[in-house]
């Protein structure tokens, strides 16, 4: 059952990034990464890897549609922190990240949200934090979309130049890739439910 599911689920994206939509079903995805704890990477290099010749199509559209959601966190932070702010520290961001974060902005303003966006870090954090230090939003905007142009692009040309092993491998463990992608996902909502707590 397990593998029938997997094999579903493997049709279905393959379908999307194969479809004449596929540039429409990445700026969704990362336009949504704000709400989602998906390792939005790993769904880039998918769609890279099955149309390559999109691949920069599709940077582009990550790195736009990215920024735009982190817009939207900064508006959040930026009009409506008094209203919401109780409810996000500590419900999706722990007072301990917050505090780290805004300390960043008050030292590093346009670098911290240009390594911020480039490495790993909470985008929710991120961006409602540079909003309520009121940040302009342009400079905002501006650091954060070169800084996933850079991280997405890196993943593009990993793509190019390595994609057809990378391919071999995805197609043969789709399964297990699945599995380790559900429990990351399971562990960050624990996580921020302990935090929560």
């Amino acid at each position: 059952m397990r593998v029938m599911r997997t094999s579903a689920i493997y049709t279905w994206a393959t379908a999307k990034a194969n479809s004449s939509r596929a540039p429409f079903w990445v700026g969704l995805i990362f336009f949504l990464e704000i709400f989602l704890f998906l390792p939005l990477d790993a769904l880039l290099i998918f769609f890279c890897l099955q149309n390559r010749k999109n691949t920069w199509v599709y940077v582009l559209m990550a790195a736009a549609a990215s920024t735009l959601s982190g817009l939207m966190g900064y508006f959040v932070g930026h009009f409506l922190w008094d209203l919401v702010g109780s409810y996000v520290v500590p419900h999706l961001i722990s007072a301990s990240t917050f505090q780290r974060v805004s300390g960043h902005f008050q030292d590093y303003e346009k670098w911290a949200v240009f390594f911020g966006s480039l490495l790993p870090f909470p985008l929710k954090a991120l961006s409602i934090g540079a909003g309520v230090f009121q940040l302009g939003p342009a400079t905002f905007a501006l650091w954060m979309f070169l800084a996933r142009l850079v991280r997405f692009s890196l993943s593009g040309l990993a793509m190019v130049f390595y994609g057809d092993k990378v391919k071999q491998f995805v197609d043969k463990h789709f399964g297990r890739i699945i599995m380790i992608i559900g429990a990351k996902v399971a562990a960050a909502f624990l996580f921020f439910w302990i935090l929560a707590r």
